[in-house]
């Protein structure tokens, strides 16, 4: 893909500073005795994007997709296999050894790993002041390391820590030394290679917080690499998404949380932890593999792995398309020639585009999305959009809590007003019970008479009983005396 920034609206009168074409970057593979080249690792493979004063762009995408390849390309750190790098009207590919050495002033790195970017046998003063004084920005021992210690109080650190050694410090430390390096030399453009990735949390907004203060102070322009999204959302003004080489989708940085169009996208949105448990959506499991760099699938480097392929994506490669000032994806869907008006495609991606949103969609495209979610939805969760959905969820929850002090309070008054009954139900239960008590005793005297009745033909029966029982033994004996005589 070939995809070209336009200008922010809000830098529609600024030339960029920095300008990237169809940058490439191949590794050659070797084989045999002879090391004869049998292929070739297609890292970068067509970047093209624009940086402007002051800006932050930031580049996200899955582990060895090639982020890094093309920071350090642009750097010249890596030499580039095609393509061209602008820095302010002059392209890095093309200068020489002396020109590139006055260039570097101005383009600087910030590695990731801050233990083995810094050199264990050097001190602070050393890995700092050395920049200065190869560029002959300072003369003398004294003016440099006054120079470094000045580095080390604007990133946060004590002056005195020029003589200590990388081992001395910790993570967050050797990093912010890091960052005082790339700054030695006042440069304009900082590649920030994944510069937090290997940080604590809490250290992590203390670097960004530097970061951002550094580029006000300093009218910095960043690249920002990173895996965490919500970082780069923090700290980005626009950003670009890689997938195997090539950039799928570049935009705003709220326009690309708000509106993604890229189904790469939308999976990698869908990944984001939520903080409000009461919002459902689903998360996107792309299945399969990343193909190889070293032979990527024909046509569309993610039909493979993509929700909605259909005819054209694994045959035709995509082109750009702008679908709104600033915002272009590399998409059949999106394309006029190939865009297809089907519902059940459009139906298989993770969310819908906005019809009525800036986004101009091909001719027939928004009558069928229409048709799919009647209202324009953006989320199959029926939310609209990524802030409105945020400030609904903070109503919410606010009317939410608001409902159970109501209820609370209707639950006190309800229990106060039956644990105090009025005295005219208490007059009223006083003379309810006494005419209880008089029925009562009323049932119970009768009751004692019935028993009393009751017993008295028991007893008749049982001395009948008695009476018949003696009458037949002296019929017994008269009857053996009379056998006894004869």
């Amino acid at each position: 893909m070939t995809a070209t920034a336009t200008k922010p609206r809000s830098k529609s009168n600024v030339e960029p500073l920095l300008e990237i074409r169809g940058l490439k970057k191949y590794f050659p593979v070797k084989k045999g005795i002879l090391n004869r080249v049998v292929g070739s690792v297609k890292a970068v493979d067509g970047l093209s994007f624009d940086v402007y004063p002051n800006e932050t762009v930031g580049l996200v995408g899955e582990s060895g997709c090639g982020k890094t390849t093309a920071g350090r390309s642009i750097l010249r750190l890596l030499e580039p296999s095609e393509g061209q790098i602008l820095f302010r009207g002059s392209d890095i590919v093309e200068a020489d050894t002396k020109e590139m050495r006055r260039l570097r002033r101005n383009l600087q790195i910030i590695f990731q790993d801050p233990y083995s970017s810094l050199n264990p046998r050097m001190t602070v003063e050393d890995i700092i002041g050395e920049a200065i004084k190869f560029h002959g920005i300072a003369s003398g021992n004294d003016e440099i390391r006054r120079q470094v210690q000045d580095l080390l109080e604007r990133v946060g650190l004590q002056p005195s820590y020029v003589t200590r050694y990388p081992h001395e410090f910790s993570g967050g430390q050797r990093q912010r030394i890091g960052i005082a390096r790339a700054l030695a030399l006042n440069p304009d453009f900082i590649v920030c290679d994944e510069a937090v990735s290997a940080l604590d949390v809490s250290v992590q907004a203390q670097v960004i917080n530097l970061l951002l203060d550094l580029q006000d102070e300093f009218n910095l322009s960043y690249l920002f690499i990173a895996h965490d999204l919500s970082v780069v959302r923090h700290i980005s003004d626009r950003i670009a998404v890689m997938y195997l080489g090539q950039i799928m989708e570049l935009a705003e940085c709220e326009t690309l949380f708000s509106n993604a169009l890229h189904p790469y996208t939308q999976s990698l949105l869908s990944a984001i932890p939520q903080p409000n448990p009461r919002r459902k959506i689903d998360r996107v499991i792309l299945k399969g593999d990343v193909p190889s760099p070293m032979n990527p699938p024909t046509g569309c480097r993610f039909h493979t792995r993509c929700p909605a392929c259909y005819e054209p994506c694994d045959t035709v490669q995509p082109r750009s398309v702008e679908v709104a000032p600033g915002h272009e994806v590399a998409c059949h869907l999106y394309d006029q020639e190939y865009a297809p008006t089907d519902p059940s495609i459009w139906n298989r991606l993770p969310r819908l585009p906005r019809p009525n949103g800036d986004a101009k969609l091909p001719p027939g495209v928004a009558e069928v999305i229409e048709e799919i979610t009647p209202g324009a939805s953006l989320d199959r969760d029926g939310d609209s959009d990524g802030v409105q959905r945020e400030d609904q969820d903070a109503g919410d929850a606010q009317a939410h809590a608001s409902s159970d002090v109501s209820d609370f309070e209707d639950e006190e008054i309800f229990t106060q007003e039956s644990s105090q009954p009025s005295e005219e139900h208490e007059e009223d239960d006083i003379t309810d019970d006494s005419n209880d008590a008089e029925e009562d005793g009323v049932e119970k005297v009768d009751d004692g008479d019935k028993s009393t009745s009751s017993e008295t033909p028991e007893s008749g029966e049982q001395e009948s009983d008695a009476d018949d029982e003696s009458e037949d033994d002296k019929l017994v004996a008269s009857e053996e005396e009379s056998d006894a005589k004869s």
